[in-house]
């Protein structure tokens, strides 16, 4: 679906391209309106804003509508007391809602910061449990307040004031990956949908495609900041407009060049956390405003210093065909070359290790449970 702005904006093609350099953007794309009071109009009836917060290389959103709010994801450690601060600001006494897309750093620790300072309504998370000092700090504030997280299955929805949100993964639970679980969402108001998938990946994408669930959008959040998106899974999305939430100079080299080339290639304009700090979005369910316009920065993240542990570098020693076993750099498990698991795996988070597994064990890697090499 295209939005209605989109199809009445393109009838003024012309008049549009004369005031682009004005506007100081670098390809004339923008088909939305640009408005500096969005903020202010979160009350409006059958409204919807929605801020891509600025947290540094991580992930938080601040939704609003007729006086009901949701946050999703909190960022990192260090943008706690700026989520909590933003909200503040917002004049925010409740959150009805606080959804946590899965459980690592850079979305999880902004949002235990909220859940200490905010009363919330409902609390919606992933169904596993990590291994990580945030989590347990996560859990000790959740028991505090004596909050149940709800562990949501596909399809099933929840309202936001005028509008109204999609569960649309994980599919099932039990990924290798953990980021594979996150909780992704479309979030509807009246004729305009964002998607907001967390930092799922290929495996992920598959089983939602193969679920024949509707993702479409008009807004979509890339995954996990920028990173690897299949063309067949951006192609049922079908966004009109991207957000890219990622850390300016990050070291991991987010957003990535085949991501970049993807939105070029299909001609969507990007807005990006990076460089135009926190992004605004109105939509009265029928027109979408902008804060600013689309940066359409093409530029991917440099990934020459891309961070990589030394233990990696050195159980990187072999290949596909010569290596004993094959390493997830990203989960830290050592499979068999045949684990289903590997097949899984995205080809950057793979190493390759000829040797004794006792050094990987010693290193801190664990043997899958799967193929219990």
């Amino acid at each position: 679906m295209k939005t209605k702005t989109r199809r009445i904006l393109g009838l003024f093609l012309s008049m549009l391209l004369l005031v682009v350099p004005l506007l100081g953007c670098k390809e004339e794309k923008i088909q939305g309106n640009v408005n500096s009071d969005i903020a202010q109009k979160a009350q409006t009836a059958g409204g919807l804003t929605v801020h891509y917060l600025d947290v540094g290389q991580g992930n938080a959103i601040l939704l609003q509508s007729e006086g009901q709010t949701m946050l999703i994801d909190g960022g990192a450690r260090k943008s706690s007391s700026f989520v909590v601060s933003y909200l503040e600001k917002q004049k925010i006494e409740k959150l009805d809602y606080v959804l946590i897309s899965h459980f690592d750093e850079d979305h999880l620790s902004g949002a235990v910061g909220a859940l200490h300072k905010f009363p919330v309504g409902t609390l919606i998370t992933p169904d596993y449990e990590a291994d990580s000092n945030i989590f347990q700090s996560y859990k000790k504030i959740a028991e505090e307040k004596g909050y149940q997280a709800v562990h949501p299955k596909q399809g099933q929805e929840f309202s936001l004031g005028s509008a109204k949100f999609r569960i649309i993964s994980p599919v099932s639970y039990g990924h290798e990956d953990e980021n594979q679980d996150s909780v992704g969402i479309i979030l509807e108001n009246g004729e305009q949908k964002f998607f907001i998938g967390g930092d799922i990946g290929l495996e992920s994408e598959k089983e939602i495609l193969d679920s024949g669930v509707d993702i479409q959008a008009d807004v979509m959040l890339m995954n996990h900041h920028g990173s690897h998106v299949s063309e067949e899974f951006f192609k049922k999305v079908s966004p009109s407009y991207s957000v890219i939430s990622c850390g300016k100079d990050n070291k991991y080299g987010h957003p990535r060049a085949d991501t970049m080339e993807l939105l070029k290639k299909y001609d969507v304009p990007v807005f990006r956390t990076d460089l135009q700090g926190t992004i605004l979005m109105y939509s009265d369910g029928q027109e979408l405003t902008f804060e600013q316009e689309p940066c359409n920065d093409y530029t991917p993240g440099d990934r020459s210093g891309a961070e990589e542990d030394e233990d990696i570098q050195e159980f990187n020693n072999s290949n596909e065909q010569e290596c004993d076993f094959v390493l997830n750099a990203h989960t830290k498990k050592i499979h068999k070359k045949d684990c289903s698991s590997v097949e899984q795996m995205s080809e950057e988070n793979r190493s390759y290790y000829k040797g004794d597994i006792n050094a990987l064990l010693d290193a801190g890697y664990s043997a899958c449970k799967n193929c219990n090499p």
